[in-house]
């Protein structure tokens, strides 16, 4: 059939005026996946957890650890020195996973996220780590994104249950393919990378695309009218907090500030139903212990915050850091609800606390806090989890006493999938879980 210019033309001006071509129908064992922009894959828990085996999985809520690509992890009593035994292991690419592996990896690391004195590959599957003092904490490293052995210059060639099929495009995404197929479990996974995830959130409606990871908060309702049974939410290890400093000592002025935010509504509004309110110091994803009340300091009482800033005599206070969205909501409230100026008077940081390893530890890093530090000593030199979360929930009580430092919000992933899908599950140790979904 002969195609006349114009045709034609207008063929290329549709082509060209698209700008998300039409994905392909559905695939048997083929699991396409919408997510936002991504700079390194291997440090995005939910990709790294398909791409690469950790060397361990740990719970931050209990301690319990479970060997992965580790055959067992071990800490001397006074938990600075550590021996990690591998199983045997190899890369996509056929070259073996070692200890020099892990060690060569973790020197690499900017801005170690532990005390690290020495760090030795004793032989092929042994590897030796020595703190600088005590570090109860290293298996929540272990678990995490770095500690994974990742190679300089091949990032992505893991060993994983997936591999990655030709080069990674942070515009576009990729193509993970299983290595050994198990039974009904997605065999091939189509990362798509989309700048409007509310438009993917359609896309999964729609039935075009098979799950969607994180999306803005105009999708939130429809999330549970129209993916009642179909969508998934977890703990993020990300939140953000208040910092008051020596220039409001007064205790009653900074719980006139904590009781004067209204949470659930800077959440629901300015922060796109993104964050849920802190109930307590430590964020779901990273808590020791259960702890099942909400805390003062955590409340909202508008009758409650003016008589205590009536009486610290609180006239101006000045608010710094933290994004524009929550910066400007923390200012609207605390004007709305106390009264008070706000942009001059004593100074007070909104700090944004992203946990790179699930543990609680990390809130404390750079924090001058005399009263709670043998409390968190104790904690890091303790091999018993019980005993450790004991401590840190003393620490939690000094802190919400005194009040140096203030819980705001704490951030979750949320997802939706199709009808086609199934077994999807999603922990805050590695969003969702990739390999364990069936399509």
């Amino acid at each position: 059939m002969r195609v006349t210019p114009i045709l034609l033309t207008v063929a290329v001006m549709i082509t060209g005026c698209s700008t998300t071509p039409e994905p392909a129908p559905a695939q048997p064992g083929v699991l396409s996946v919408g997510i936002g922009a991504v700079a390194s894959p291997w440090q995005d828990r939910m990709i790294s957890n398909a791409l690469y085996t950790p060397l361990i999985d740990h719970d931050p809520a209990t301690g319990k650890i479970t060997p992965r690509a580790a055959e067992s992890v071990t800490g001397t009593p006074d938990q600075i020195t550590w021996t990690i035994k591998l199983r045997p292991g190899t890369y996509h690419d056929g070259a073996p996973v070692t200890a020099g592996s892990y060690v060569d990896a973790w020197r690499k690391v900017a801005g170690q996220p532990i005390p690290f004195d020495r760090i030795d590959a004793v032989d092929d599957l042994t590897i030796r780590l020595t703190t600088k003092s005590p570090a109860s904490y290293v298996p929540a490293f272990l678990a995490s994104v770095w500690a994974l052995p990742v190679r300089a210059g091949k990032e992505l060639a893991g060993n994983g249950p997936f591999r990655l099929e030709g080069p990674w495009d942070n515009e576009k995404g990729g193509r993970l393919v299983r290595v050994n197929p198990v039974g009904s479990k997605a065999r091939q996974i189509d990362l798509r990378v989309h700048e409007d995830l509310a438009a993917a959130f359609d896309e999964v409606k729609a039935g075009r695309l098979d799950l969607v990871v994180d999306f803005p908060g105009s999708r939130h309702q429809s999330m549970h009218q129209d993916f009642a049974n179909r969508h998934a939410v977890w703990p993020k290890p990300r939140a953000s907090y208040l910092l008051f400093g020596p220039d409001l000592p007064d205790p009653a002025a900074r719980y006139a500030i904590a009781l004067s935010i209204d949470r659930k509504t800077v959440a629901t509004g300015p922060l796109d139903n993104q964050f849920d309110p802190a109930t307590r110091l430590y964020p779901p994803a990273v808590a020791p212990g259960e702890r099942a009340d909400v805390c003062r300091a955590c409340n909202f009482d508008a009758g409650g915050a003016k008589a205590l800033g009536d009486q610290a005599g609180l006239k101006a206070v000045r608010f710094a850091d933290g994004g524009k969205g929550e910066l400007d909501a923390v200012n609207n409230q605390v004007r709305t609800h106390l009264g008070v100026t706000t942009g001059d008077g004593p100074a007070v940081e909104i700090r944004d606390q992203r946990f790179t390893f699930d543990s609680p530890h990390q809130l404390f890093e750079g924090l001058d806090l005399p009263a709670v530090k043998p409390f968190l000593d104790a904690a890091a030199a303790s091999g018993d989890p019980v005993v450790r979360a004991e401590n840190y929930r003393l620490v939690e009580n000094e802190i919400l006493r005194e009040l140096p430092v203030l819980p705001l919000w704490t951030e979750h992933g949320h997802a939706v999938w199709a009808e086609r899908v199934r077994d999807v599950t999603a922990t805050a140790a590695h969003g969702v879980d990739l390999t364990s979904i069936t399509v």
